[in-house]
Formats: C-alpha cells, sequence, structure tokens
C-alpha cells in the first residue's frame, strides 16, 4: 500500500514541517537524512523541505525519483520564486541505511543565499510548525517529537534546541558538551521552531543577507517585538564541524573569507538594529580589537599559506577576527558611501 504524501494540516500544530537549506553538501545531506528516517515520531506526521541553494555537486540526485511539484498551486510566498526555482519534485525517500523513509520536499533554486532559501521552505511547507536544521546537522531519534511537544501548552514560542558540536562523522552522538556549544540566541536557525504564521507576521527572513550570518538573530528580534518568548529546551543537535579535528588542515583563506562575510552582514544588522546588546555582539564600534588584530593578521600574511598544519588556537583566531573586522570595515564604508550619495 503507498503511503500518501503530507498534506496541509493548518489545524494540527503537532504536524511539522522541517526546513533545511543546502549547497554542495550532498554527501553530508544523504547521511544527515538518516537521522530523520529513524525518528520516533511517525513519517506520515512531519516532512523535510530541502532547499538546495544552487549547489555544484550531485545533491539534485536526491530528486531523481521524485514526482515534480505544481509550483504554481504552492501558494503566495512561493509565487514571488518562481523566476530562481529550478527543479521542484517531492515523495517518498528511503536512505541507504536506516529501514524507515521520510517526506521531502526538494526544490533547487539558483543561488540566492540562505534567507531566500528559507523563506522557500517555508512557502512549499504544509504543516503550520517549523522547525530549522542545517544540512551538517545530526539530530536525535527524537527530535521532531519535542519539538513538536515543545508547543503544545503555548502557541507563541521560539523553541530553542541545544548544538553540540562533534568532529566525528562516523559517530557524531558520541560528542560532550562543550564550552563552545552554549548559545543563547533568541532564534538560531541550527536547531529551532515557530509557528509558520508567526514567521509570516514577522515578516519572513531579511533577504539582504546573502551572505554568511545574522540573519536569524534579525528575525529573532521582529519575533520578540511581536510578543513571542525563547525557551531552550533538551532536544539536540550535533552540529559535524571537522574544525575540530586533531590535525585540521582547513585553509586560511576560506576561514577569512567566511568571517569577513560574517563582518559585511554585522554591519547591517548593527544598522536596522542599533541596540546595545548587538552593539556589544557584533564588535561593529569595538576599535581596540579592530586595532589588535589588524597588528596581529598585517598585511594579511596568513593568506600567503595553502595551509596549516595545525589551523588552531592562536592561528585561527588571527584569521577569523582579521576577516570579521576587515569585513566590519568594508560594511562601514559602504554603508557611508551610500549616505553620501542617497
Amino acid at each position: 500500500m503507498t503511503v500518501p504524501p503530507p498534506v496541509r494540516a493548518e489545524q494540527n500544530a503537532m504536524h511539522a514541517s522541517v526546513i533545511i537549506p543546502t549547497h554542495n553538501r550532498e554527501h553530508l545531506l544523504s547521511r544527515v537524512l538518516e537521522c530523520y528516517a529513524c525518528q520516533v515520531e511517525d513519517t506520515e506526521d512531519f516532512e523535510l523541505v530541502i532547499v538546495d541553494d544552487g549547489s555544484e555537486d550531485e545533491t539534485h540526485r536526491l530528486s531523481a525519483d521524485l514526482r515534480d511539484i505544481p509550483v504554481k498551486d504552492a501558494g503566495s510566498i512561493v509565487a514571488r520564486y518562481r523566476d530562481i526555482i529550478e527543479i521542484a519534485r517531492q515523495g517518498w525517500v528511503k536512505p541507504v541505511t536506516p529501514e524507515g523513509k521520510v517526506f521531502v520536499r526538494y526544490v533547487k533554486i539558483r543561488k540566492s543565499g540562505r534567507s531566500t532559501a528559507r523563506n522557500l521552505g517555508i512557502g512549499f511547507s504544509v504543516y503550520p510548525l517549523i522547525i530549522f536544521a542545517d544540512d551538517d546537522i545530526f539530530v536525535e531519534p527524537e527530535f521532531v517529537r519535542k519539538h513538536a511537544e515543545g508547543h503544545a501548552m503555548d502557541d507563541k514560542l521560539v523553541i530553542m534546541g541545544k548544538v553540540i558540536h562533534t568532529a566525528d562523522l562516523d559517530d557524531p552522538f558520541s560528542a560532550r558538551w562543550k564550552l563552545k556549544d552554549i548559545n543563547t540566541a533568541f532564534l538560531s536557525t541550527g536547531n529551532a521552531s515557530v509557528l509558520k504564521r508567526h514567521l509570516i507576521e514577522a515578516g519572513l527572513f531579511d533577504e539582504w543577507y546573502t551572505i554568511y550570518g545574522w540573519e536569524d538573530f534579525d528575525l529573532g528580534i521582529h519575533l520578540q517585538e511581536n510578543g513571542l518568548e525563547s525557551v531552550q529546551i533538551k532536544v539536540y543537535g550535533y552540529h559535524y564541524d571537522p574544525s575540530l579535528k586533531r590535525r585540521d588542515t582547513m585553509r586560511p583563506d576560506k576561514i577569512y573569507e567566511k568571517e569577513r562575510e560574517r563582518g559585511l552582514s554585522a554591519v547591517y544588522f548593527y544598522r536596522n538594529h542599533p541596540l546595545p546588546w548587538v552593539k556589544r555582539f557584533t564588535l561593529v564600534e569595538n576599535s581596540w580589537l579592530k586595532a589588535l588584530f589588524s597588528l596581529f593578521g598585517r598585511k594579511n600574511w596568513f593568506l600567503r599559506k595553502k595551509k596549516f598544519p595545525f589551523c588552531k588556537g592562536f592561528f585561527r583566531l588571527i584569521i577569523r577576527y582579521k576577516g570579521y573586522f576587515d569585513g566590519v570595515a568594508q560594511g562601514l564604508q559602504d554603508s557611508q558611501r551610500g549616505e553620501t550619495q542617497g
């Protein structure tokens, strides 16, 4: 007997759509999907909405056996993204290892950024509860159920789960909690949930954030302004972070560029929300730290090296903060230039 696909069920807040943006993570994503096929929650009570943000690898193979989604019937949110949608398919997916299967809506778009990808995922979702996760987050078997139960007594909550960083791809659940895993954000999209209607009322994700960083913090402020409360519960996701490996050979230019983007986004975030905690958290106006890391990272000497055998500790700190403050400086210059031209 063929199991039918999930249908729109706005009346049942215990049913959830898990939104997962992805980019060039085919191998990792396939392993993450195994976690969802092993959920204790009935697979008919949740779905995965995977938005492929311009991947150039073989991620699209995920949709090979799925059937096309009639985009014209997908709703008003989806309508405004028709020009960037390349593939829209749905169906039951059976990962390689588990015996179970999971319903997936797979949408591939031209590279547009994570804000657009998540907004489009929300538009394609059929259930009222939205759970945010990432393509490198391995989730526990009770992940979906715990998020759903967290909203059962109060529908004006942002549920924040815990993310534990791990370098063990073979057994990610063996990792233990560390200081690095502390997260006090109102909304952080690696492991969080909120009702769809609240996201729509808050304006969804700001799509100016086309590069790395701060889009979930931005939306969190709007949710808080609308009267929602953020609470943390013990629902666990394990973030695969290869930088934690004992012999990490991550390229300095990759670290630098990711942090430079985060610095650029920080300026936009701060200009939109000039709150005292945002000022402290983004370090946008912290001149002494900027001067310190400008000195340590003078002329970006580290970019002349292809790899550090052990790109950790103090060297990694220099690369990260030099990249971040270079991004902040560029963001401030661009902002001032825009004000002058305006």
